[in-house]
């Protein structure tokens, strides 16, 4: 239900009493029980809770909380009383609206009603009555400018599906950047660990390559000693011949 402040009741001297709040003085919105058994209205009886949080019943004063407010099982009969309770409204001044209909007279056909300009949503700060909007939106720049301003707004929609498209479109390049950089983290890695293989592999290889220059040494003294060997024996055995011959020279035939 609409705040009471759009309305007013009329003939509120015939309106039972059994049906008035005790706290707004007017008659029941919404109406909850307490547990102490006494009915105000919904948004009367929790804003009094807020403020006090005691009872506003003078022959009670007990002490409430919101967490033990009830609704009110209120009987069909006092129901469409309430709801068929004459109002004015207030910014209008109609008088034929029961209670019950005061929303849709407000949101319908209430000339007096505020209401914002049909351009507003392109920039026009105009609020008014109701039955001043046609001659305003006549007058109203912003709304000879709306199709200029939904021509921009088109536009301005499509960069921004476009800037969402390219954010996309980045985010995966991004994704894509970072998972070539993780492999190329663990080439390198693994580059590294080449790299060390091969530096071990040189390393071994160096000192192959030392002890076979120590073995060729070693093959050259050999060769040396071998070669003193053998004019060695090539010198005894020239001098054997030798003696051999001289032996054969000096026997008498």
């Amino acid at each position: 239900m609409t705040s009471n402040n759009f309305y007013e009741y009329i003939d509120r001297a015939s309106i039972d009493e059994n049906l008035i709040c005790e706290v707004c003085h007017n008659p029941f919105l919404d109406p909850v029980v307490t547990q102490c058994g006494y009915t105000y209205c919904g948004p009367c009886i929790e804003q009094n809770i807020k403020s006090g949080s005691h009872c506003p019943s003078q022959s009670c004063n007990q002490l409430l909380s919101a967490d033990h407010l009830t609704p009110n099982p209120t009987p069909r009969l006092i129901i469409s009383m309430l709801d068929n309770l004459r109002v004015r409204c207030r910014l209008c001044g109609e008088t034929n609206v029961n209670r019950r209909n005061f929303d849709e007279h407000l949101q319908g056909s209430c000339p007096e009603r505020r209401i914002d300009c049909s351009a507003k949503d392109v920039g026009c700060p105009w609020s008014g009555p109701k039955n001043e909007h046609n001659e305003h939106v006549k007058m109203c720049i912003f709304e000879k400018l709306r199709p200029v301003v939904d021509i921009l707004y088109k536009v301005i929609e499509n960069q921004r599906l476009d800037i969402e498209k390219l954010q996309k479109q980045t985010e995966q390049q991004t994704t894509e950047i970072g998972q070539l950089n993780t492999q190329l983290d663990q080439q390198k890695a693994q580059l590294q660990g080449h790299e060390i293989k091969i530096g071990d592999i040189q390393s071994q290889n160096q000192s192959q390559n030392n002890e076979i220059a120590s073995i060729r040494e070693q093959i050259t003294t050999l060769e040396g000693k071998i070669n003193k060997v053998r004019s060695a024996i090539h010198w005894l055995s020239q001098s054997q011949e030798k003696e051999h011959s001289d032996i054969h020279t000096t026997l008498p035939i």
